[in-house]
C-alpha cells in the first residue's frame, strides 16, 4: 500500500509521522537522524519483520509498506 502523507513543507505532519512510527515501534533501518524536515530521498524503517519506505522529494512525502502496517501508522497519526 502506498499513501501520500503530506506536502514537503508540512513539517507538522512530518513530525506526526515520526510520532506515529514511535507508537507502532518503527525504527530506521539505516543510521540517520529522524529530523524534520525530512531529507530528500528514500528512508527505510522496520516494524518487526515488515519494511516501511518513506520517500520525500521536492513536493511530497509518501509512505509505502504492507497494508496492515501502513494502516496502523495512519491510525496513529489520526
Amino acid at each position: 500500500m502506498r499513501v501520500d502523507i503530506c506536502s514537503r513543507e508540512d513539517y507538522t505532519t512530518q513530525a506526526a509521522l515520526f510520532e506515529a512510527f514511535a507508537q507502532v515501534g518503527a525504527y530506521p533501518e539505516d543510521d540517520f537522524e529522524m529530523e524534520v524536515p525530512l531529507p530528500t530521498g528514500f528512508m527505510r524503517f522496520r516494524v518487526g519483520t515488515e519494511i516501511l519506505t518513506v520517500f520525500s522529494d521536492a513536493w511530497n512525502v509518501d509512505l509505502e509498506g504492507s497494508d496492515e502496517v501502513v494502516k496502523r501508522v495512519l491510525a496513529a497519526m489520526a
